[in-house]
């Protein structure tokens, strides 16, 4: 698949096919190493938050009871409904988690974060264009910035030039699709790096390179905002692992931030990898 895509071959959809429908479920079922509690009252919470605003009296069969009820609603119901089961199993799996007094903590995980960031993995990795951002469901728009960024950005840096940055974007893409945004947005900031240094610019840090860059007429003087908005969101990663460690970060760059960011920086790389150069004024 993805050496399709690198031809230019898109495989996103906006449809739940029968797969994805099936790891949803199993990401909820791993939940906490299987350790969560009543899987039956956060199902049947889920069919009470949509029964209350759908006025219906049951979702797929009344002979069901409430839990098979709304999983037969996951594994069959229409598209159109799915973004919908999908809030409802997030926000009642909250609600379960507040009501029933579990703390948050290294030894009772939040499930609503695992949740989300597993499901989101599934519709990156099976190329649904789908995404989950604040327990709501965002429907992707025929994922049009990754078709238009992400993907022409793999092309061009694909192959021995870019070799290294290549390695490093996926890197970031790959995090991005786990939740992991502080991570996504060092490696997209490193790839940024590694191919401005594969153009020719010189320095060790993102802002040198950027000069340099700006001297080889390959920025413009109205790229040099962004970038330097890029460089402190990178300066401000490394400060706060410098201080709790990379494995307990006392803040995490929001996902939908490292998203922006990595997008921006695939941008940059599509203008970049063809070395035009841009008006300085």
């Amino acid at each position: 698949m993805a050496e399709a895509e690198e031809q230019g071959e898109s495989f996103w959809t906006e449809t739940f096919a029968d797969k994805v429908r099936v790891r949803v479920r199993r990401v909820f079922d791993r939940l906490g190493g299987g350790g969560l509690g009543d899987r039956g009252a956060v199902f049947a919470g889920a069919r009470r938050l949509i029964l209350d605003q759908a006025g219906f009296d049951f979702l797929v069969d009344s002979n069901l009871n409430r839990t098979n009820d709304f999983a037969a609603y996951v594994r069959t119901g229409p598209d159109e409904d799915f973004p919908t089961a999908v809030e409802a199993l997030i926000r009642s799996l909250d609600d379960w988690q507040v009501m029933n007094v579990v703390p948050l903590g290294p030894r009772r995980p939040n499930y609503g974060a695992q949740l989300v960031a597993g499901i989101n993995e599934v519709f990156t990795q099976e190329r649904v264009a789908w995404r989950i951002l604040d327990g709501k469901m965002v429907e992707m728009k025929s994922q049009e910035l990754h078709q238009g960024v992400v993907e022409p950005a793999l092309r061009l840096i694909h192959g021995k030039r870019f070799s290294r940055v290549d390695v490093t974007y996926r890197k970031a893409l790959e995090e991005l699709s786990r939740g992991d945004g502080a991570d996504a947005v060092t490696d997209a900031g490193t790839a940024l790096q590694e191919l401005l240094a594969a153009l020719g610019c010189t320095g060790n840090q993102l802002g040198d390179l950027i000069q340099s860059a700006r001297g080889k007429g390959l920025l413009g003087a109205h790229d040099t905002p962004v970038l330097d908005a890029i460089d402190r969101a990178l300066r401000w990663v490394a400060a706060d692992r410098s201080q709790v460690g990379e494995s307990h970060h006392a803040s995490e760059a929001a996902p939908e931030d490292a998203w922006l960011i990595v997008h921006v920086v695939g941008a940059f790389i599509v203008r970049l990898a063809e070395g035009t150069k841009r008006p300085q004024r």
